[in-house]
């Protein structure tokens, strides 16, 4: 009879194996699509599908491993003893199958309150390629749906609850890549859902944890696979509220668990009171969203339906209270932190040596003044100086930031030769730049205060550096001369100004001394002057007996007797003489 059961039971591990192996393959190849779907358009929505799916390959994995281990024991246990009982086999299948179920809603609960958390504390940004990602995702969702179909059915056919609970797991795939589809379209038409979308997805994959958790319970306790997922989460939400459901619960686990564990009080209260510790949980759980903490180094505002309570003082840091989601909701930004933004060019941390010849980064080029592309690498520092602009005046103000300060550095390089960008005048650029920024920031109301530019390098195109270098070793030539026209300069200004100094010195004392003597004798003459009338008579005969001499002398003197009286008749005398 045994040896009769082995090729059905063959066949049907082989079968169950190759379904997890289709699904684990599927699985993997649609979760490495939608992160690369989330890279292209950063959508909250995407990130959270797309971390759910990976959970979808952790549980496959889960499955095939289980299977083919359960199909290895299944071989030693035929082996070792063929009039073993067929229900000890199973038995451990199911055990087997039972703790993977377990494990996968463990899984999902910890990956919905992950991504709760996620979009509570990640700040959202704007979505690349919505319409094109959302088409995508609805074909996902068709995919998923098809896993979903095809693990369920061969899970119940065959009695696998692995199997069926993975199949239930891609029914919640297939489920958020519809919301997740929709939601992006809905998106490229002007109707921002993604955080929310994101926020359902969550709470989907919090409820099919639970769904699962609990049909693992109710089979665990039952002993019957038939009852593998017989209640749904509508089902459990109503039973939740029904009192004489809740008392026959408890009534059944409070039985079974005395079976295996005996009598106590303290068992009885916790049978009672275990079926509504999740309620309490979630309730303490939701309670617990009043509260909320802003760091030291944060500021926050309080925002109801979206829109802020006071738009005038933010909240500071400290304990503080809130309305629960989905009436309050808290942005907490750090103000006292500095922001670093490469502008241009990124550099390679792992380059080496900054050298022209070899590549250090990114090469994203621009054009300097004397028509030269080159490839600079900046860096701005900045942080947030007021909080609502930085919030609600821009969506996305790091790319404003990034932006503004690319058309500022095309505007100022146009304007300067590459030798005073990379060497001369790098410093005053970066002044500029960092003024001229900040102007443009504010007229934007950014809410951004710039703190430094730093051109960190200035770099060459890699094909061309040898002729840069040579133009650069030019400009280096012409600079030392400068300097030396500078200190030639420098050296015979000096000297002449001093001779000039000299000059002027010693003409302005020769002035001062034939002045001071002009004076001196006027003063003498004045002082020599008769003053009585008779002293005058003297003094001009004095003078006129001194001044005849110097008059005649040297000149042909002709003598007259004034006795003779003056002659009729004036002979030439010059002649008379030369004769």
């Amino acid at each position: 009879m045994v040896e009769s059961l082995n090729p059905r039971r063959k066949n049907r591990f082989n079968l169950k194996t190759k379904t997890a192996a289709l699904s684990t393959v599927m699985n993997i190849l649609l979760t490495g699509i939608k992160f690369l779907v989330y890279f292209f358009s950063g959508s909250m929505v995407i990130l959270a599908e797309a971390w759910h799916s990976l959970t979808d390959i952790i549980t496959s994995l889960l499955v095939f491993i289980t299977i083919r281990r359960s199909k290895k024991k299944h071989k030693e246990d035929d082996g070792e003893n063929l009039g073993t009982s067929k229900e000890s086999t199973r038995y451990f299948v199911g055990t087997m199958e039972l703790l993977v179920s377990l494990g996968i809603g463990l899984l999902l609960m910890t990956v919905a309150v992950t991504l709760i958390i996620n979009l509570i504390r990640i700040e959202p940004r704007p979505v690349k390629n919505s319409l094109s990602s959302g088409l995508l995702f609805l074909i996902f969702s068709l995919c998923s749906h098809f896993v979903y179909r095809f693990e369920t059915r061969i899970g119940k056919r065959e009695g696998s609850l692995g199997l069926a609970s993975d199949g239930v797991h891609a029914r919640a795939d297939m489920t958020a890549s519809l919301l997740t589809g929709f939601s992006l379209i809905l998106y490229s038409i002007g109707l921002n859902l993604d955080r929310l979308a994101a926020g359902l997805i969550a709470f989907f994959i919090l409820s099919f944890s639970l769904e699962i958790i609990i049909n693992v319970a109710v089979v665990y306790f039952r002993h019957d696979p038939e009852l593998l997922f017989r209640f749904r989460t509508y089902k459990i939400i109503g039973f939740l509220f029904d009192k004489g459901a809740i008392q026959k619960a408890q009534d059944k686990i409070g039985s079974a668990l005395e079976k295996k564990f005996g009598h106590t009080k303290l068992l009885r209260i916790s049978c009672k009171s275990i079926l509504y510790l999740p309620f309490v949980l979630f309730i303490v759980c939701y309670v617990s969203t009043t509260i909320f903490v802003v760091g030291i180094n944060e500021e926050a505002v309080i925002e109801r339906f979206g829109r802020p309570l006071n738009v005038t003082e933010s909240v500071g840091p400290g304990l503080h209270l809130k309305l629960p989601w989905p009436f309050d909701q808290v942005r907490e930004i750090e103000t006292a932190s500095i922001e670093e933004l490469y502008i241009g060019n990124i550099a390679d941390d792992q380059a080496g040596a900054l050298i022209w010849t070899k590549k250090p980064g990114t090469e994203e080029p621009f054009l300097s003044g004397d028509n030269n592309f080159f490839y600079p690498y900046i860096v701005l520092h900045y942080r947030v100086k007021d909080i609502f602009q930085f919030l609600y005046r821009n969506t996305n103000t790091k790319m404003l930031v990034n932006e503004v300060a690319h058309r500022v550095a095309t505007v100022l390089f146009a304007q300067e030769a590459f030798y005073n960008i990379a060497a001369m005048h790098r410093g005053r650029v970066g002044l500029k730049m960092e003024k001229r920024l900040q102007q443009d920031l504010d007229k934007m109301k950014s809410g951004v205060e710039l703190l430094s530019v730093n051109f960190k390098y200035v770099h060459p195109p890699t094909s061309i550096v040898y002729s840069f270098e040579e133009v650069t070793a030019a400009y280096q030539d012409k600079q030392r001369i400068i300097n030396n026209a500078l200190e030639y300069q420098n050296k015979i200004l000096p000297e002449s100004r001093g001779k000039a100094a000299q000059i002027v010195e010693t003409a302005k004392s020769y002035i001062t001394d034939r002045q001071e003597k002009a004076q001196g004798d006027a003063t003498r003459f004045i002082l020599s002057l008769p003053t009585s009338s008779r002293e005058k008579q003297l003094t001009m005969s004095r003078i006129y007996l001194q001044t005849i001499p110097e008059i005649l002398r040297e000149k042909t003197k002709i003598l007259i007797d004034p006795k003779s009286g003056e002659p009729d008749v004036w002979i030439d005398f010059e002649k008379i003489t030369h004769r």
